[in-house]
């Protein structure tokens, strides 16, 4: 694809001495990744006279918006309607595809057919401009923005429409490129004058949505007869109106008998509370549902749903929708939600909508602009917080808006880790655990069962001597109430804990389980970020394995495309750390390898939670979890507590490893004697 520079382009054209759609849509068109369009008079003729070049720019995968008049024809403004509708409406989307073959035929000959399928499909977004303060008239301005892939960008401005009318007319265009420095400034405001038209910054001009536009009945139908014929249609000239979708369960969603039985314990815990449900389980159905039986019970529900990473608020729209949501997601940019977000709480609170949904991120949350607007909601509102652990944190926890009457929590494990603080503010805010359904129980019923194989590394000889140093330095601090000490040792409990993820045989030990096991597929591979290298080597060269790295370098794409070709079985192994804790889905995962642990409870129950999912075929996942333990010292020496606490929290997550697995005595026995050479009861960890 040619970049504009290659473009022969004058600086000014007019219709008295040249093709304006020959000579310039249909080259810009044909090379542009992205168009921008403000203009007074939209018809979709304009489409079909570019179709050439709208078929074309469409392969390349690119995407235009319209900001125009609301001076539209009814037949027009159908088409877009419904192109609007069919990027929620399956059985609309399907409908409008049908009637597409071939892209460039279609919109020469139906062409209404072709505009609705280009805004379903993401290729066309329109928007409508009214003016409004001491303007009167119309939204006339008439200038738009070419891109292509380069980044390259051409404006122009005249009198021209985006009309057959206006290839009739005598007009004129003003062209402006971003590569020619004196013309640079110039494609830059063209397009923050865009920008802020688009995300309604503009003071003297309010723009909608089309669905907000038929809402606000500020469309005006063209009754004039068209300069062209168009293909026969069967509208109907009643006046045109929107009814949207309610929050409903889907007839294909069956709840099981655990689902139904936390909703009617949040429901008697006033529509307050936390699910304490395990990873797998659907919680995200479970709170869904609960958020379609509360507006059913009270006509009227304004959701807003947090998460805490952006894939999971993309996850949680995929299913939204399912349950008749339209959500707005409102992360990054403010400008793509805080216009919308605030008009909806308006329309909300003055009753012209009866529900709304916004997703966002833990971050956005209590983002003080994005407080401000929840702030001002005055009627029924349910906030459901995925992960609600997170909004314990001391800069979440004071932002948790006391406007919103219904709360739910979601999470397996929603205590914080040695934060009594921010667990118990948290449990003042959304209440107590209105239903808990564990690991256990959901084993056999959601989860799959699993066998669990606990291996002890020793440290090597060098490692024994770090540790010993690192300990003896930490003998000296522990007992200091210094701030300084009391920063200098947390450094120190730190790098003592790194050593142990870190050591060196546990790849030793990792190489024999591999060569006694022979060939492996759907593996995960947890392990330090400073053995990922070693790791992959390992599995690449030494055992010919088809692995991939996966972390939070790769790029969200890469990671989907990784995640597809492992369940797939086109990857055998993926080898991860942190970014498969939470959120992100591996149910084909038969067996996993632990070589770095957590003894935070949260981190490796979730962990065990992922490798358990449910999956086509599978009927039980194996967990190898080798653990490096400290060298033994004298039995009440210096560094013997310290030492004991470590054992005590890596015998806890054993103890919730095993308890759980079929081989639950075996897994145990094996930590047994290391229990009582530390004089650990089991059963008091």
């Amino acid at each position: 694809m040619q970049s504009f520079i290659h473009l022969h382009l004058p600086v000014t054209l007019d219709t008295s001495q040249h093709d304006i759609t020959r000579e310039f849509f249909l080259p810009l068109l044909s090379h542009a990744v992205r168009y921008d369009r403000g203009v007074g008079y939209f018809s979709s003729g304009w489409l079909r006279i570019n179709a050439v070049g709208m078929a074309v720019f469409a392969e390349h995968g690119g995407s235009a918006r319209w900001i125009t008049s609301p001076i539209l024809s009814r037949e027009d403004w159908q088409a877009m309607l419904n192109g609007s509708e069919a990027r929620q409406n399956d059985i609309l989307r399907r409908t409008l595809e049908r009637n597409i073959t071939q892209l460039q035929h279609d919109i020469e000959a139906q062409t209404l057919s072709a505009l609705a399928w280009m805004v379903a499909d993401n290729i066309l977004d329109f928007r409508l401009a009214v003016p409004v303060n001491d303007l009167t008239g119309e939204f006339h301005t008439k200038f738009g923005i070419f891109t292509d892939k380069d980044g390259n960008s051409v404006s122009f401005e005249g009198s021209y429409n985006d009309s057959v009318q206006g290839i009739s007319n005598y007009e004129s265009l003003k062209i402006f490129r971003s590569w020619e420095a004196y013309q640079m400034s110039i494609v830059e405001h063209d397009r923050e004058r865009f920008e802020r038209l688009w995300c309604n910054q503009d003071p003297n001009v309010q723009v909608y949505d089309l669905p907000d536009a038929a809402r606000h009945h500020i469309l005006q139908l063209r009754t004039q007869e068209r300069p062209y014929a168009l293909p026969k249609q069967s509208m109907e000239r009643a006046s045109i109106d929107i009814s949207l979708s309610q929050p409903h369960i889907p007839v294909d969603v069956q709840l099981r008998e655990y689902q139904e039985a936390a909703l009617q314990a949040w429901f008697q815990q006033a529509c307050q509370g936390i699910l304490e449900m395990a990873t797998g389980t659907g919680k995200t159905i479970t709170a869904l549902s609960a958020s379609a039986r509360l507006f059913e019970r009270e006509q009227q529900l304004a959701i807003i749903i947090t998460c805490p990473y952006q894939h999971l608020v993309d996850q949680w729209y995929n299913e939204a929708r399912r349950f008749g949501l339209e959500p707005l997601l409102a992360y990054q940019t403010k400008r793509n939600w805080i216009q919308k977000y605030n008009q909806w709480v308006s329309e909300y609170n003055h009753g012209d909508r009866s529900h709304f949904t916004i997703i966002t991120t833990h971050t956005t949350f209590t983002d003080t602009d994005f407080q401000r607007i929840t702030q001002r909601l005055d009627r029924s509102a349910l906030l459901i917080a995925d992960e609600v652990h997170h909004l314990g944190a001391e800069q979440s926890r004071t932002r948790l808006p006391a406007n919103i009457p219904y709360r739910l929590g979601l999470s397996a494990t929603p205590d914080r880790w040695f934060d009594d603080t921010g667990t118990a503010l948290l449990r003042k805010y959304f209440a107590e655990t209105a239903f808990a359904f564990s690991l256990a129980q959901a084993i056999g019923v959601v989860l799959t069962p699993y066998r669990y194989y606990p291996h002890l590394v020793e440290l090597t000889a060098d490692e024994v001597s770090q540790y010993q140093n690192l300990t003896e330095k930490i003998g000296k601090l522990i007992h200091s109430d210094n701030a300084d000490a009391q920063e200098a040792l947390e450094m120190l409990l730190i790098k003592r804990a790194r050593l142990l993820n870190n050591a060196e045989n546990k790849l030793f030990y990792l190489n024999t389980l591999l060569s006694q096991l022979g060939p492996l597929h759907h593996t995960l591979f947890y392990c330090a970020p400073e053995q990922i290298d070693a790791v992959c080597q390992m599995l690449g060269w030494d055992h010919g394995m088809l692995i991939h790295r996966f972390t939070a370098e790769e790029p969200n794409d890469e990671r989907r495309q990784l995640l597809t070709d492992f369940d797939k079985g086109q990857l055998q192994g993926l080898v991860a750390m942190k970014c498969l804790d939470e959120g992100i889905d591996v149910p084909s995962t038969r067996i996993a390898f632990i070589l770095a642990s957590s003894s935070n409870p949260r981190e490796f129950i979730q962990r065990r939670g992922r490798i358990l999912r449910a999956f086509p075929g599978k009927t039980e996942a194996i967990i190898y979890d080798l653990i490096a333990i400290p060298p033994q010292t004298r039995y009440r020496s210096a560094s013997f507590h310290a030492e004991r606490s470590i054992i005590k929290h890596e015998i806890h997550r054993f103890r919730e490893f095993a308890n759980s697995a079929r081989n639950k005595h075996q897994a145990l026995d094996v930590i047994w004697h290391i229990a009582r050479r530390y004089d650990i009861d089991m059963n008091e960890v």
